[in-house]
């Protein structure tokens, strides 16, 4: 016995609802691919290039040295004092727009934090305007950069392919690594692992980590000279606003910025537990496939 065939109606209804979905899909690839989409794709790009090329042509690092820093001590430990939630959260804001823009003087923007906050809270905060201002870096790059990138690597062959999926296979110590160990600018070190298609979380947690030793131990630094400005500025009443409080070298070995470098060296616990773990899981895999 044959099937019965649907009523024309029903055939018609159907092939409407079809064409209605082809009609849908083709105008979300049309605006997608306007100058629309374009302009919204591109923008984010465009503005933290030319806001860093500005902020290096007008020398807005050189306004970052460790002297400055001395002279508006004064004021920025009373911003602490006076409003310590909304100074907070304008460090914040201010170190993650640097990030963003790639404004010089990353480590003087650190030791600021330790002055203000003191050594392990400084540090902590740091890192979170950091790793604000790096995800924002690394959701434009996969916004405006990875689905024109991936397109020009897919045509150069599968060798450029292995190695961002070798990229994306070892994300996670990838990341720390280039944080600890700065090879590349910092710009740089955010976007390629949107290139390469690095989840999110990943990139968070890595970057987090990878951060922590840096920001902390600057953040003891400037926890440090903060204590030996204050007491010049006891012996030496104005010698901060006047630029005539002598810092030596000795800050550096200071119990401050050494407490600040054992709070550091903790922050890779993690990694090297992920490390073992997973040299443990790949020599049971071999195991496993030497036994079949």
């Amino acid at each position: 016995m044959t099937k019965p065939s649907p009523p024309n109606d029903a055939v018609d209804a159907i092939a409407a609802a079809e064409a209605a979905a082809e009609a849908v899909i083709a105008a979300e690839e049309s605006v997608r691919r306007g100058p629309l989409s374009v302009v919204l794709r591109w923008s984010p790009l465009v503005l933290i290039v030319v806001v860093g090329i500005a902020a290096f042509a007008f020398g807005v690092g050189d306004y970052l040295s460790l002297s400055n820093i001395i002279r508006a001590r004064g004021v920025l430990v009373r911003f602490v004092e006076d409003q310590p939630a909304f100074a907070t959260a304008a460090y914040v804001g201010i170190y993650m727009l640097a990030v963003v823009f790639s404004v010089p003087g990353g480590s003087v923007f650190t030791i600021v934090g330790g002055i203000m906050f003191g050594g392990l809270v400084g540090g902590l905060i740091t890192t979170a305007g950091a790793v604000l201002g790096s995800l924002g870096v690394f959701l434009v790059a996969r916004t405006s950069l990875a689905g024109w990138t991936r397109r020009r690597m897919a045509q150069l062959g599968p060798r450029i392919n292995a190695i961002a999926e070798g990229f994306r296979e070892n994300a996670f110590s990838l990341l720390i690594v280039l944080r600890l160990i700065p090879v590349m600018p910092y710009w740089a070190s955010n976007a390629l692992p949107a290139i390469f298609g690095v989840g999110v979380p990943t990139f968070v947690i890595a970057t987090t980590i990878g951060l922590l030793p840096w920001t902390v131990s600057f953040a003891f630094f400037g926890a440090a000279l903060d204590d030996i400005v204050a007491a010049q500025e006891r012996a030496n009443p104005g010698c901060a606003d006047a630029g005539t409080c002598e810092v030596s070298v000795s800050v550096f070995s200071s119990p401050s910025v050494l407490t600040g470098f054992v709070v550091a060296l903790l922050a890779l616990v993690p990694v090297i537990v992920h490390w073992w773990y997973r040299r443990r899981r790949l020599a049971r895999e071999r195991l496993v496939a030497g036994d079949t």
